[in-house]
């Protein structure tokens, strides 16, 4: 669990200084939450991902318009993959096959 998290942070860490050039802080907060969002392999680490997105939110205001469909793209990249961790998180119903 904490090599996890550290890789997380390293990646998340590693994204914000290679992206830096020329991007809006709404554009990086967005692309970071997605890359964090992704790695999460529980609901608790999906809420974390997104309540540190949300606490961000006045940074959207630093949003170029040219800047508007990747930060589109990686909200809901992120979104998919919160579906899939809390698709994960529910059990299976009797009598129907495992998941896989």
């Amino acid at each position: 669990m904490k090599t996890m998290r550290l890789t997380g942070c390293l990646a998340v860490g590693a994204l914000l200084l290679l992206t830096g050039c020329g991007k809006s802080k709404a554009l990086m907060d967005a692309e970071a939450y997605q890359t964090e969002t992704c790695g999460c392999k529980d609901t608790t680490c999906v809420t974390t991902a997104a309540k540190k997105y949300s606490d961000n939110a006045q940074d959207m205001a630093t949003a170029k318009s040219s800047e508007a469909e990747a930060i589109s793209k990686a909200t809901t990249a992120a979104a998919e993959c919160t579906t899939k961790v809390a698709m994960a998180a529910v059990p299976a119903m009797p009598g129907m096959p495992p998941k896989k």
